[in-house]
């Protein structure tokens, strides 16, 4: 049975657009949320770099409040996708959005799911502007929707949400050990917790006597302040093998999986390995599965860990410790964020460092004892995200694959939850 199109503004109670204008000025430390483009991905909101506004703002601009189960859909940059306001977020405003209220016959999870997965050339096609392309307000309340009945939304809603909330759940216990990897690094290699719990003559706080046995008791001076006795201040290259990466010729790029992944640059970073995007079959530079990729060009600093053999581009640099620590590598490279600052402006237009650049950026080392002991600690944690992560790569998957032929009715609820129990 074929389902009916309609159009969005005929089954929708709200279909406006955010606040337009200049914002700096409003923003402050806290209050009611501001989302912006940046805060809207396929599926969920975000909290990177989130802004705030005052109760008195929020309440001037009515015509972009927004409450749960609203629908937000990006204007520019990434048109068209599409987020469900959750529970959480009591009330929020925001700016440069298409804000949609779906009526009593639509549901919003329904319709972010149709926008994010079916209606990108109707999208394409609505584009303007010769400068800055957006996704207008006119063009959303013509795209045409197919409008099952409520029950069989509901039935296609819970099947694809089964899976997103298993990604989500990986997603979030991800964040929840590489903060608690990067707290123990800190309290190691950064604020040298341990050593100074020895000096005052206490024993090192969760540590077993082996590994507190690997610190010293006191400091010494170094032309980086203090650090504890026996340790080095050392260039980076010591420690760690950095690869500039060599963009290939660009006739060897393709979107089709022949040769192997390529990532350029920042662009191709996820929250902690590389998206796959384009492929190269005549590669020149090489990071290695579990070397830390690191942007060589504004931003410099930004991390992620490649997962995979893979290319990179100019706009990479793959780090690697000559130990084989992994774990040791990555939370290294986060924690030298205030290093790579410095070479924010060094470009004549963008920042950038140079490898000999990085590889004499000056660092605290340990010694291969600590090295290795914080590996065998943090190690197990990193070996569960990127298992987190293939799982979810599956799932989003098999989300993807679902989310057209349910959308279309070309397969049926029943059968789609069956392919959802076999693998989530």
């Amino acid at each position: 049975m074929r389902w009916r199109e309609v159009e969005l503004g005929d089954v929708c109670d709200r279909v406006t657009v955010g606040h337009v204008g200049p914002m700096a000025a409003e923003y402050l430390p806290n209050g009611i949320p501001f989302l912006r483009s940046k805060n809207v991905r396929e599926y969920r909101i975000v909290s990177e770099d989130l802004r705030f506004v005052s109760a008195d703002f929020h309440q001037r601009l009515k015509k972009s409040r927004l409450v749960p189960g609203d629908v937000v859909i990006v204007r520019t940059g990434t048109p068209g996708t599409a987020a469900v306001i959750p529970p959480g977020i009591k009330e929020a405003n925001c700016s440069d959005l298409v804000v949609v209220t779906p009526g009593p016959g639509l549901l919003s999870h329904f319709l972010a799911y149709y926008l994010n997965a079916a209606a990108h050339r109707q999208i394409d096609s609505a584009i303007v502007g010769a400068v800055q392309q957006h996704f207008n307000v006119g063009s959303a309340r013509k795209l045409r929707i197919p409008l099952p009945p409520m029950a069989e939304q509901a039935a296609i809603v819970t099947v694809l949400r089964h899976l997103d909330d298993k990604i989500e759940l990986n997603r979030e216990m991800n964040r929840t050990l590489e903060v608690l990897a990067q707290a123990i690094f800190r309290s190691w290699f950064v604020d040298f917790d341990p050593v100074v719990a020895k000096a005052e003559g206490r024993v090192p706080f969760g540590m077993d006597a082996d590994t507190a046995a690997l610190f010293p008791d006191r400091f010494v001076d170094s032309e980086l302040g203090p650090i504890p006795e026996g340790w080095e201040v050392r260039p980076l290259a010591h420690r760690f093998e950095v690869t500039a990466g060599q963009s290939p010729p660009g006739s060897s790029y393709n979107e089709e999986g022949q040769g192997v992944p390529f990532y350029q640059g920042r662009r191709d970073f996820g929250q902690r390995f590389p998206t796959r995007r384009v492929y190269c079959t005549d590669p020149r530079r090489f990071a290695e599965a579990g070397d830390t990729v690191v942007s060589v060009r504004a931003p410099v600093g930004d991390a992620n860990q490649a997962w995979e053999r893979c290319s990179i581009g100019r706009g990479l640099a793959a780090v690697r410790c000559r130990t084989g620590c992994t774990s040791f590598t990555y939370y290294s490279i986060l924690h030298l964020a205030p290093e790579f600052a410095v070479f924010e402006g060094s470009g004549s237009v963008f920042g950038s460092i140079s490898k000999r650049e990085f590889e004499a950026i000056k660092i605290v080392d340990p010694g291969a004892l600590l090295v290795e002991r914080f590996q065998t600690l943090a190690g197990p944690f990193d070996d569960l995200v990127r298992s987190n992560w293939l799982e979810s790569q599956t799932l989003t998957s098999l989300r993807d694959l679902l989310l057209p032929k349910l959308l279309s009715g070309e397969i049926r609820v029943p059968e789609a939850a069956e392919m959802v129990e076999d693998v989530a």
